[in-house]
């Protein structure tokens, strides 16, 4: 995971946000991002339990399963912009052939499509804060507030909330912007080639993280939560939660498609640029082929024969070329994985039933 890039004169067209200077440091801090990563999650398991065991609303010694399932959501979106961050840049550098760009412009590109401005920033953290303000007044016990809880465990419920609600309204921010950006970045490109692929499948790597960040997600929040629940009752899934799951897949698929359509379609017209050459070449190669025949003239009809030949193996070649701008694999693994969250609810549904769970 890399730092955002770092010259201040080139590739700073707005003053960064908090969350960036964030990123920023934990990327300069030594080992691996992850590492760091983990041990927080860590840190906050250790802080949010022995607290509810020190205010008696929890035995000591137990866990709160529910409350255990919720700590890896407050860095989980932290940990998916930074990872998308470097994903970006990566896919920036492997498209940088089919651009016709300066230095200086590069950069620039490179900082907008991996840092938020700082008014945006702000902007999330307030809205963050709102929302887990209301969400805590309207079911205080949901979150473990009041009731048995201490003022030190009610404060920190509500802390952690509101850190959880920033970052998960900074990372749809950032998807929204940063997917936006690769439409636009596609849009500039200058140099398409049907058999340069390396440029032309670059930014699929970023929409299929982002796809499949946002189905983890569901995987998490719709199967671990309700497994959590398994030493007492298990609800079944309500209409609104079958919705609410086929519209965050919805929104999964859209995320890895939509941002790369438009360049299916400079592909698309790139490929009937070359077919139509190769088109013309033919019927001109007929057309000799044919005045030589009018003419009982047979001299090189061999070279004729080989060129009508060469263009049915060119024709039949371009004909083959995929214009989706991924590779075929890359596809396959998506679907699987939008698919696999409706296998499993399924099985799961249909065990429930069979054990009278």
């Amino acid at each position: 995971m890399d730092n955002p890039p770092g010259d201040p004169v080139l590739a700073m067209p707005y003053p960064s946000s908090w969350v960036d200077r964030l990123i920023a440091w934990i990327a300069g801090l030594p080992g691996p991002a992850w590492v760091f990563y983990v041990l927080l999650v860590a840190v906050l398991i250790l802080i949010s339990q022995p607290l509810r065991w020190l205010d008696g609303s929890l035995p000591v010694g137990t866990f709160d399963l529910a409350r255990l399932a919720e700590v890896p959501f407050a860095i989980y979106f932290l940990a998916l912009m930074h990872r998308l961050n470097s994903t970006a840049r990566q896919s920036l550098q492997a498209f940088r052939p089919a651009l016709a760009v300066s230095d200086s412009e590069f950069a620039r590109l490179e900082y907008e499509l991996t840092v938020l401005p700082r008014t945006t920033g702000i902007v999330c953290l307030l809205a963050g804060i709102l929302f887990a303000a209301i969400s805590v007044s309207d079911s205080p016990a949901g979150y473990g507030v009041g009731g048995d809880a201490s003022a030190v465990t009610s404060v920190y419920s509500v802390l952690f909330l509101a850190v959880t609600m920033t970052f998960y309204v900074l990372f749809l921010v950032h998807t929204v912007r940063q997917l936006r950006l690769v439409n636009r970045i596609h849009r500039m490109a200058t140099n398409i080639n049907l058999f340069h692929r390396i440029p032309v499948y670059a930014f699929s790597a970023l929409t299929v993280r982002s796809a499949i960040g946002i189905i983890i997600v569901v995987y998490y929040n719709t199967y671990l939560t309700y497994s959590l629940q398994i030493f007492g009752p298990v609800p079944g899934m309500s209409a609104f939660d079958i919705s609410t799951l086929t519209l965050v897949l919805l929104i999964a698929a859209a995320s890895f498609v939509l941002p790369l359509n438009g360049m299916h379609r400079r592909l698309v017209q790139e490929k009937e640029k070359l077919i139509g050459e190769a088109e013309r070449r033919f019927e001109a190669i007929l057309a000799r082929l044919h005045e030589r025949v009018d003419q009982d003239n047979f001299e090189r009809m061999d070279d004729l024969n080989k060129a009508l030949a060469s263009l049915v193996i060119e024709r039949e070649a371009l004909a083959k070329i995929s214009t989706w701008p991924w590779r075929p694999e890359t596809l396959r693994g998506l679907l699987t994985l939008i698919a696999l969250p409706v296998l499993l609810w399924l099985v799961t549904s249909y065990l429930g039933r069979l054990l009278g769970l």
